[in-house]
């Protein structure tokens, strides 16, 4: 169990994440998008700019939480078969994840953009990923488990900025960004946060112990992370053929594309 005042830090560490996921959207946001892109961002809607002011809060956060979820990876010797041991690292790490899905949650909520699609798949994504987030920054349990779990915002840096790019008609740079993430998508939600995940967890399931861990942990791993688990093999192959579509329509020569509008004018 953890101590008082570590929890305490803990909950100070969720609540500073929050202050300083608003600050980005709020300020920080917009002052880097038109530092770096002040044209092509001047010219987009109200609704686009809020969008990629939320997507640069992402990008930020995702970047942080990641890149220390493998730095605790590979410096933490982080053991697959304890099931209750104190990583600090992970901990407040978990607590930080925790405060920036919960802003962006809200900034879903109640900053709605006509630019978003599957929304009711974005926002169960985040109502898990809050459940899980909570278990793993409050408990000592699993931490082998919560860090792989952590480690999949790497891939999530790439999308939102391949997102940012297309929306800032950068189109090869998106298609560049976008087959990143699909290599860190494949690599961290994949390998890791299916393959490896359920290789090393499933002779602890077969232990008395595993299930003394507790209610919310139990729910977390059993219920909260295979949702997100299914979530991740149906986005896979739907993004890499996405990836490919928009591949061949970029790629394109500008006279096949007029030969096709037209025949699609025709068609109508």
């Amino acid at each position: 169990m953890l101590s008082s005042s570590t929890q305490d830090l803990l909950l100070a560490t969720v609540g500073l994440s929050v202050i300083c996921n608003t600050l980005v959207v709020q300020l920080v946001g917009p002052w880097l998008l038109q530092l770096f892109f002040r044209e092509r961002f001047s010219r987009l809607s109200l609704s686009k700019q809020q969008w990629l002011r939320k997507l640069t809060m992402s990008i930020m956060s995702s970047a942080i939480v990641g890149s220390t979820a493998v730095l605790t990876h590979l410096s933490e010797q982080l053991d697959p078969r304890h099931l209750r041991h104190d990583v600090p690292a992970v901990s407040f790490n978990c607590a930080f994840m925790l405060g920036h899905t919960l802003t962006d949650t809200l900034a879903h909520t109640f900053i709605r953009t006509p630019t978003m699609t599957n929304y009711l798949q974005l926002i169960v994504h985040h109502i898990i990923t809050l459940g899980a987030s909570f278990a793993g920054t409050f408990s000592s349990s699993l931490p082998y488990y919560v860090n792989i779990g952590l480690m999949m915002e790497v891939s999530t840096v790439f999308y939102c900025s391949g997102i940012m790019m297309k929306e800032l008609s950068y189109p090869r740079l998106y298609l560049l960004v976008i087959f990143a993430f699909l290599m860190t998508f494949f690599c961290t939600r994949i390998i890791f946060g299916f393959c490896i995940f359920w290789y090393h967890l499933m002779p602890l399931m077969l232990t008395t112990q595993f299930y003394q861990l507790g209610v919310p942990v139990l729910l977390a791993c059993l219920g909260c992370f295979p949702v997100l688990q299914l979530l991740n093999l149906v986005w896979f192959p739907l993004a890499c053929r996405r990836l490919i579509r928009e591949w061949r329509v970029i790629n394109m020569p500008e006279s096949s594309l007029v030969e096709n509008n037209v025949k699609h004018s025709k068609n109508a």
